[in-house]
């Protein structure tokens, strides 16, 4: 697991494999921000200065490259929003 982020927030979940960091190297500091109550799913990747809204849910091996808007599902890759009905 590769941990960089601005910030974790409380009570997230993190899975096994997963990895936070930077897209790419000329944005080094371009961290992710993961809001509280998030639950990611194992392998999942996290890149760039993305946000992660609170209660939100990644799938697993799942790659986020933008913002997920709180209470949100995401999958894929690139990870989508799941709609609801």
């Amino acid at each position: 697991m590769i941990l960089i982020a601005r910030a974790i927030g409380d009570d997230v979940i993190i899975r096994q494999n997963t990895t936070f960091g930077i897209a790419r190297k000329e944005d080094l500091y371009e961290w992710p921000v993961i809001g509280d109550d998030v639950d990611i799913g194992a392998g999942a990747v996290i890149l760039g200065d993305v946000k992660i809204g609170r209660g939100a849910r990644i799938g697993a091996n799942a790659v986020v490259v933008k913002d997920i808007p709180s209470g949100a599902i995401a999958v894929g890759v690139p990870a989508r929003i799941l709609e609801r009905d």
